[in-house]
């Protein structure tokens, strides 16, 4: 029984549930016991404090992160967005609401019954109206989108008045390119299959190319204990047959890797269900998260028996990964499986540092400047009320911004690139943002090589992860942080501030330990600066 030590310093007994039950299935036990060796290579790296921990993984999905943003003022918000007109944007919506509350989950969301919903979204829809609307004077035409997400929240809660009033407006406010790829989630319960058909064809009028049902766990205890008993495999199975007869061709759906009461069994049989639905085109496999802020780690101080430590977990992902591979998935993003003919081009091209515009509560973005001179990661205000108050006072929701030079760009940039599963190539980076690698972080990239977490590609003069970089990248992704954003995710927020909530929740970026961090800087500093001279010659 080992004990995790959590952020709060409280203690937890804890055995991991998967591993005190038997494997039966054979082809389960043999990619958990590759999966086995390969995580034990891994604790190698612990000495360096490059090392997995109980609360510690989050997936890196900003630069800068939200506690090393600043908060700006409406007025300020406007003249940032108005720089920004003629650009083409990756366009998010976000529907905050939800039926239930799933614990693993720390999305902004409001739970509502299906009876409330129509009352209470009216006023929500009317904001991201006003939202689309406002933006568009700001930048003095319609806005440009090379793609459109409908996210949530649980946006297939969405009344169907409600939805064709929004998607009105996106015709109206949205310049939408053809070859745009235009997704929603749908959550997979049983529904009322007429008032189901009708939104499926009020999205396929509109030209929605993709749906998002996220199973999470194909095993029904599991399901039960993270508050989604509404959700089933069958029901998700039934789900996707209803929308291919509806014309819908390309689905995506994600696994939580190592959620409470999950056994090696239970994941292996659930991803091989799902890889033989042919229009599955993406499965996103994602260790579980678990962040003291959410509910779900309230459920561990309750029944610490149910659940599977960060070892388990790891396993469980990259069990997941060698299976998909060997039926022909590739990655790409991390932890994006897709076959290899559909490249999941909205959540690619995240990845590529291309402008993000998002609409709603919690809705974040990325903005490039038209002059190549700055970029900045922005997030809208959390609080439904706030967002609202903003924009009725004829203002942008963004609420803080990580507005930065070109050294910044640059290091997202590559965070960002070898995140992508791909080779990003420093010279060009360095022509163009005109600044020095090596300068940046030489020593960095110097420490990552010697561990054999990142190889060369000399031939374009890049680097890539290795498939051991791959297993650590959101602890790696943090090293490659610069000192001010990295003392910034250290600052634990006072709990007595008003937006301590949304600087927990919302901060979506790996936790790393105090010693873990002075481990790596004591290495990565006795490295040398000089590591472009590899790529050259």
């Amino acid at each position: 029984m080992k004990q995790i030590l959590s952020l709060t310093e409280a203690q937890y007994p804890i055995d991991s549930y998967a591993e005190l039950h038997p494997i039966m299935n054979a082809a389960a036990a043999h990619y958990k016991e590759k999966a086995k060796v390969f995580e034990t290579g891994l604790q190698r790296l612990d000495e360096f404090g490059i090392r997995r921990t109980f609360h510690g993984f989050y997936y890196i999905s900003h630069y800068y992160p939200l506690r090393a943003m600043s908060e700006i003022s409406g007025q300020r918000a406007k003249e940032i967005l108005s720089e920004m007109a003629g650009s083409t944007f990756e366009v998010y919506l976000h529907y905050p609401f939800c039926e239930q509350l799933c614990s693993f989950c720390h999305f902004h969301k409001k739970i509502t019954s299906l009876d409330n919903v129509e009352r209470r979204e009216t006023e929500v829809i009317d904001t991201l109206i006003a939202e689309l609307q406002l933006n568009t004077q700001i930048m003095g035409q319609r806005i440009k989108a090379r793609s459109l997400q409908l996210g949530g929240g649980t946006p297939s809660l969405m009344t169907n008045q409600g939805l064709v009033r929004l998607l009105k407006a996106c015709e109206k406010y949205l310049d939408i390119q053809s070859d745009a790829e235009i997704k929603t989630e749908i959550y997979p319960k049983h529904y009322d299959e007429n008032y189901l058909r009708e939104k499926l064809r009020i999205l396929k009028s509109f030209g929605f190319t993709d749906l998002v049902i996220d199973l999470e766990s194909g095993n029904q205890k599991t399901l039960d204990f993270i508050q989604r008993k509404n959700s089933s495999l069958d029901d998700y199975l039934r789900l996707v047959e209803i929308c291919i007869e509806e014309g819908f061709t390309s689905f995506i759906t994600a696994l939580m890797a190592g959620l409470p009461y999950e056994t090696y069994d239970s994941m292996y049989s659930t991803v091989e269900t799902l890889s033989e639905i042919k229009e599955l085109s993406v499965i996103n496999v994602f260790p579980t998260i678990m962040r003291e802020s959410d509910p779900i780690s309230k459920k561990l101080e309750l029944n610490p028996e149910a659940f599977n430590d960060s070892s388990t977990r790891a396993n469980m992902w990259l069990m997941a990964r060698m299976a998909l591979h060997d039926k022909g998935f590739i990655d790409g993003p991390i932890s994006y499986l897709h076959r290899p003919a559909i490249r999941p081009e909205q959540q690619a091209d995240k990845f590529e540092c291309v402008n993000l515009i998002g609409f709603g509560p919690s809705s974040f973005g990325y903005l490039n400047g038209p002059h190549n001179d700055w970029a900045g990661q922005y997030f809208n205000f959390c609080s439904t009320e706030e967002h609202r108050k903003r924009i009725n006072e004829g203002y942008p929701a963004i609420w803080r911004i990580g507005q930065y030079d070109n050294e910044e760009r640059a290091r997202r940039k590559i965070i960002f690139g070898l995140a992508n599963v791909k080779t990003e190539n420093l010279l060009a980076i360095e022509k163009n943002y005109n600044v020095s690698i090596d300068k940046i972080m030489g020593k960095t990239l110097n420490a990552l090589h010697s561990l054999d977490l990142i190889e060369l590609d000399k031939s374009i003069h890049g680097i890539r992860f290795t498939d051991q970089g791959l297993a650590r990248l959101e602890e790696i992704t943090y090293y490659f942080y610069s000192k001010f954003a990295k003392d910034k995710c250290d600052e634990i927020p006072d709990t007595r501030d008003e937006n301590y909530k949304w600087l927990i929740n919302q901060h979506y970026a790996v936790t790393v330990r105090r010693e873990d961090r002075l481990r790596f800087e004591k290495y990565e500093v006795s490295m040398s600066n000089n590591f472009m001279e590899k790529l050259r010659y």
